[in-house]
């Protein structure tokens, strides 16, 4: 009688390898070499199993009690009429070609992990629940684990597992056909990952894995996650995509940080994209990509808030309050005469500290401090150090202001000038 409430834990490698024998005559029908799947909601369901014979693939959809016989004797039990072709659904995929020895992505431990086995639950259903990444996956499939796990539990040091469980994986490779799997929910993860998390997993990876995980997440999560790679993985991503997915991104990043990245593309990539960037963005890139290299001009962002210095304190307040979620520099407000001048500059805790009824004009200090277009990369690091602020303002030679330059944006151009500084004094 079948065990209808029997639910076993088994791994892949557990199953690779093993006879298959003809219910009907008892004669060897190859040997299992790999397992199909099948996308859902939640966790992959097993479709079958795949057995290699006579120089063939074939799909075999075993029934439970045929799971259950492979794990107690051995080896499957098959019946004849029920081999199929192997052919794949738009949701199945192989199970060994997909994850074993592969890279994924853990999106919980936010890092690139290789997988050593897989781990399925068999009962009325089959599923895919885990991924072993560890070093007992590896030894399993060398046949060393119980000897290891013997000498492990003797000297007080026990093996353990490292699973990750499938809704905390995403895959990155293709399907054996050259179709990209179905993104699974995991992918969702993705978004609440910190932007430097996702930075490092996109460095663990290749040209086309990348391309899965950044097609996983909107041109938001990507541009925030891009900035805080290098050079390298920017171009990688950027001059294999679209050129409208990528002016997608683009349009997203910090102003400075996009001219760059279109700088260091090669002409052809960078005009294609500059072409899909809308209008007022293209002509914001386009002038901060004719700026001389190392200067503030090509440093700076153009993302900042301006008041007029008639506002009040109070309509300042809402000024910045209004543009604190879209604009890193928010704690600063820059001020303004009739002519459009800089003429000051105001923080966030200056503000608070006034009466909302005075004009922001009347509380400003003496000295303003702001870098010109073509300040270079030394004399803005002596000015960071000297004044400890976290923006300066750039302006041009009427005194217009164009942009800021902010320090953590700048670190990786201003950090070797920095160092050369501080040693100097």
């Amino acid at each position: 009688m079948p065990n209808r409430h029997r639910e076993d834990l088994v791994y892949l490698s557990e199953f690779l390898g093993k006879p298959a024998r003809s219910r009907r005559l008892g004669t060897a029908m190859g040997r299992v070499w790999d397992v199909v799947a099948t996308l859902t909601e939640l966790y992959p369901q097993l479709r079958g199993l795949v057995l290699r014979h006579r120089g063939a693939l074939v799909l075999y959809p075993a029934n439970p009690d045929e799971y259950y016989g492979l794990l107690d004797t051995g080896h499957l039990t098959v019946n004849e009429q029920l081999l199929e072709p192997l052919e794949y659904g738009a949701d199945d995929f192989s199970v060994r070609e997909m994850l074993w020895d592969k890279q994924i992505v853990d999106v919980d431990g936010a890092k690139v992990v290789r997988v050593n086995d897989v781990q399925f639950l068999i009962g009325k259903k089959q599923w895919i629940v885990h991924v072993d990444v560890g070093s007992s996956g590896l030894l399993r499939r060398l046949g060393f684990e119980p000897a290891v796990r013997q000498v492990a539990k003797a000297i007080r040091r026990p093996l353990k597992d490292d699973l990750i469980s499938w809704k905390f994986v995403q895959p990155v490779a293709g399907r054996s056909d050259g179709g990209p799997i179905r993104l699974t929910v995991a992918a969702e993860g993705l978004g609440d990952l910190h932007p430097g998390e996702f930075a490092d997993i996109l460095e663990d990876l290749d040209s086309e894995q990348r391309q899965v995980m950044i097609a996983a997440v909107d041109a938001e999560t990507a541009a925030e996650a891009l900035e805080e790679t290098d050079e390298e993985v920017q171009r990688s991503i950027l001059s294999a995509m679209d050129p409208d997915k990528a002016a997608d991104i683009l349009e997203e990043m910090e102003p400075s940080q996009a001219a760059d990245l279109l700088a260091s593309l090669d002409m052809q990539s960078s005009q294609e994209i500059i072409e899909e960037i809308e209008h007022e963005e293209k002509q914001e890139l386009t002038e901060l990509m004719a700026y001389e290299e190392d200067t503030a001009g090509s440093l700076m962002t153009t993302d900042f808030i301006e008041i007029s210095a008639n506002a009040t304190v109070g309509e300042a307040m809402d000024t910045m309050r209004a543009n604190a979620e879209e604009i890193e520099s928010f704690y600063y407000l820059y001020v303004h005469d009739e002519d459009g001048k800089l003429i000051g500059v105001l923080s966030l805790r200056h503000l608070l500290q006034r009466d909302p009824a005075l004009k922001v004009g009347n509380i400003l200090q003496s000295r303003l401090v702001a870098l010109k277009l073509d300040t270079p990369l030394h004399e803005i690091a002596e000015l960071f150090l000297r004044y400890n602020f976290l923006f300066m303002p750039v302006i041009d030679e009427d005194g217009i202001q164009k942009g800021v330059v902010g320090f953590k944006d700048s670190i990786d151009e201003l950090l070797p000038t920095i160092y050369k500084a501080w040693k100097a004094d």
